[in-house]
């Protein structure tokens, strides 16, 4: 497998997720139902790598299928946490 081209194409594959994750989630102001389809789109994204990543002609893609949802986990985790503690109240 060549980590090269799995890392890259799961940057270009990442980049362009969140982006229309992130557009989705802001377009619909936050809506439980927009949050869902995210949701199950990274899942989805996460499971046809793991598929993919089985073949030997493939295994590249599906690992960077497998890192495109992963690449901006960290941020989106970090934007929650202040979202919900200024929700609440409090700052971190």
């Amino acid at each position: 497998m060549n980590w090269t081209r799995a890392t890259v194409i799961g940057a270009f594959a990442g980049g362009t997720f969140w982006a229309v994750a992130l557009y989705t989630l802001l377009a619909s102001d936050g809506v439980t139902a927009a949050w869902t389809a995210v949701g199950l789109a990274a899942v989805a994204l996460l499971v046809a790598g793991a598929l993919l990543s089985r073949t030997t002609s493939g295994s590249s893609w599906g690992v960077g299928l497998i890192l495109a949802p992963l690449t901006g986990v960290v941020p989106v985790a970090v934007f929650v946490a202040v979202g919900v503690a200024a929700d609440v109240g409090t700052s971190l």
